[in-house]
């Protein structure tokens, strides 16, 4: 059964993409294949070339860090799978202790990973080297962080950030950060991100584009809203006084979501972010749209399931005259 579930995966999957398509699984019991079926992500990259895709497998066993040294597409199933409805028939994350991006790794993309160490704790997204056009998108994880590094034409996107995204640790430009719940700050050092539509619980920095958001007032002066004329359309909890740009001012914290504290760190729900019926932030986007991580051009898909198709259903009946009858159910975000 596990067998044809993986090979079904692969025919939903590769009508989808044109590069070579591999799978890393640690699962006990799974048949590994030269060159295309691997038991660790080091050896599937190896065996990669540039511009092909990795798929990993759902696994309760954590697979270790993923070390990125050339441009390829790396694929996990997403996060929270049994918190919220219209998820994956496996209800396992592909989870990874963290991620580095290296030299050669530029235009890469990673979607649908869980970051988090062996320790229980959610780890980091880390730039040992200058990257330009990489996206992270519908991926869990603590921070973006780097060493002296520049980070440019990228993409954060539909991701669930418990840390920061913060300009000491890496230098951002022409970016965007889009449709991501940020428990942290966002702080980049280029006056040409565009950061919209996301949940920031830490404040800002307000040196790039920023509308569209939910942005609770930090006390740090370096983090004050701005009345920027770059800073409009936003949200801000906790402000007082008279906005500017067609920004709102609110103190009122129990009604912005439907859950009057959203973040249950212990037991995170992606979920409790959904607007409050008579929530401040309806209708104040650009345009007249909502405010927050569930609008926009790209809304934040609960689980952070990646848009490709997926098994949503199996159900497997009775024998009868030699045949299994089967029943798949597949969908694509």
């Amino acid at each position: 059964m596990k067998k044809f579930l993986l090979l079904l995966f692969l025919l939903v999957t590769v009508s989808q993409l044109q590069a070579t398509i591999r799978r890393v699984n640690n699962n006990p019991g799974v048949t590994l294949v030269a060159n295309l079926v691997f038991a660790n992500f080091t050896n599937a990259i190896n065996a990669a070339a540039a511009g092909d895709t990795i798929y990993i497998e759902p696994s309760a066993i954590n697979y270790g860090g993923l070390f990125i040294n050339k441009r390829v597409v790396v694929i996990g199933p997403g996060y929270l799978l049994s918190k919220n409805p219209n998820t994956p028939f496996d209800k396992r994350s592909a989870t990874v202790s963290n991620i580095s991006f290296s030299t050669n790794s530029g235009s890469s993309k990673v979607y649908g990973l869980e970051v988090k160490g062996v320790n229980g704790n959610f780890d980091n997204i880390s730039f040992s080297n200058s990257g330009s056009e990489i996206n992270i998108e519908y991926c869990i994880f603590n921070e973006i962080v780097g060493s002296s590094t520049f980070l440019n034409n990228a993409v954060i996107a539909n991701c669930f950030i418990v840390g920061n995204i913060n300009q000491s640790n890496i230098s951002m430009t022409n970016s965007l950060i889009s449709n991501n719940i940020i428990f942290g700050s966002v702080q980049t050092s280029g006056n040409d991100n565009i950061i919209r539509n996301n949940i920031i619980f830490g404040g800002a920095d307000y040196t790039s584009i920023y509308y569209n958001n939910i942005i609770y007032q930090n006390g740090t002066p370096a983090l004050t809203f701005s009345s920027n004329i770059n800073v409009y359309n936003n949200v801000c909890v906790g402000c007082t006084g008279t906005p500017a740009n067609n920004n709102f001012f609110t103190t009122a914290t129990n009604t912005i979501f439907v859950v009057a504290e959203p973040r249950t760190f212990d037991n995170l729900e992606d979920d409790n972010f959904v607007l409050h019926a008579s929530s401040p932030a309806k209708a104040r986007g650009v345009g007249g749209i909502d405010c927050g991580v569930f609008a926009g051009t790209r809304p934040y898909i609960l689980s952070g399931i990646p848009p490709f198709p997926m098994i949503t259903a199996f159900t497997q009946g009775a024998p009868s005259g030699g045949n299994i009858p089967i029943t798949i159910s597949i969908k694509r975000n």
